[in-house]
């Protein structure tokens, strides 16, 4: 009984040994989707009492980080590095480091690609030429990091926060967000598949999916106006813009998405003023074609007899008399100058009174839209 006992005791203590060499941090990870919690049972770094993934100390060596770096599948969650050198380093890439902690670091050309950094904090980091295509980075915090020239590219940003973040003109997002691409369905089986979807009751996630697309414009279109890049947050802007458009018209909202749709015609959202003049152009050209059609266009001769313009079977009549007196009312009526040489008589009068506030509101487009490209300009 003692020799057992005493066989007892030192398993315990070899239990109890080995429990103290191990790192022993526990990452909940309750607020991560389709992620559990861990803990890092790897070996204590040095004098610390944590592994070196998760010791709270500064500069690191950069060549044991790497030589200690997991394979693909095994987690780095809450992961702290403070003042490390990771530079050109490739040994991140596909890795999953949510909630990790990059403080004063040199992430310079460094891949982190296909990492999963979710709820992550990046501070003061030098993240020049970074690579983090096709990254999650949703929640992720990025204060004072410096992105010029990263590589963003199928990034999932939404919820990501970029306070004071720097980038430039080669700084990449790529062409759209990735969650609008994951929406697109441009083939029949992609229609057919939404179909199913909608019938099998999963709008929600093609909603929030909507949701998270709009988001990220609006993050990205903000981080573009306070780095000066004008033409990027425009672009943005209408990107997003065009996400509200595209769900209006997928979840069946017709006021709403023919009020988009208009407002993109005659706009280009408020940000094109040629279109707005294009518009203009042709209210004032469609009045004139339906004056002489739905009653008459009373002029006067050179003497001052009355003369009356309507279409009638002679075409070329109709083409070189009846039309151009016809398009200088319709112009001086749009532009509400109310000459009194011309007026409108029988049908046309009403076209002529809604053709005279249609003016008003387009002028006052195309002010607001001029001014709109100013402010943005500077």
């Amino acid at each position: 009984m003692q020799s057992t006992s005493g066989e007892v005791s030192d398993v315990s203590r070899e239990r109890t040994s080995s429990t103290e060499n191990r790192c022993g941090h526990v990452h909940e990870a309750s607020a991560v989707s389709n992620l559990g919690g861990v803990c890092c049972w790897r070996p204590v770094w040095g004098d610390t009492e944590r592994c070196i993934w998760h010791a709270d100390v500064a500069q690191k060596p950069t060549r044991v980080l790497e030589d200690a770096a997991p394979e693909i599948g095994e987690r780095l969650d809450g992961a702290i590095f403070r003042d490390v050198e990771l530079s050109g380093g490739k040994w991140l890439a596909g890795k999953t480091i949510t909630d990790s902690r990059f403080v004063n670091c040199n992430l310079e050309n460094a891949d982190l690609s296909h990492a999963d950094l979710r709820y992550s904090h990046f501070e003061g980091v030098d993240a020049h030429d970074v690579n983090l295509r096709d990254s999650n980075l949703e929640h992720t915090e990025f204060h004072r990091t410096d992105l010029r020239g990263a590589d963003l590219t199928g990034a999932q940003l939404h919820y990501a926060v970029f306070d004071n973040a720097r980038i430039d003109e080669s700084t990449t997002f790529g062409d759209s967000v990735v969650y609008e691409e994951e929406l697109v369905e441009s083939t029949d089986e992609g229609r057919l598949a939404a179909l199913r979807r909608r019938r099998s009751g999963r709008d929600a996630d093609r909603l929030s999916r909507y949701e998270a697309a709009h988001w990220t414009y609006n993050e990205l279109q903000r981080l573009a106006e306070e780095n000066g890049l004008t033409q990027a947050s425009r672009n943005y802007y209408k990107q997003r813009k065009n996400v509200r458009r595209r769900e209006a018209w997928e979840f069946q909202s017709y006021p709403r998405a023919l009020g988009k749709e208009a407002w993109r015609w005659t706009t280009g959202y408020g940000s094109n003023p040629w279109r707005v003049i294009g518009t203009a152009v042709v209210i004032i050209f469609t009045c004139a074609l339906l004056f002489p059609f739905f009653g008459e266009v009373l002029g006067a001769t050179p003497g001052g007899s009355p003369v009356r313009y309507t279409y009638d079977s002679n075409m070329w009549y109709n083409i070189l008399v009846v039309f151009p007196h016809s398009l200088y009312l319709s112009t001086v009526t749009f532009a509400t100058l109310g000459y009194g040489d011309m007026q409108p008589l029988l049908g046309a009068k009403p076209i002529a009174a809604s053709e005279a506030l249609l003016g008003q509101l387009v002028m006052a487009l195309l002010v607001f839209v001029l001014t709109r490209n100013v402010t943005w300009s500077e």
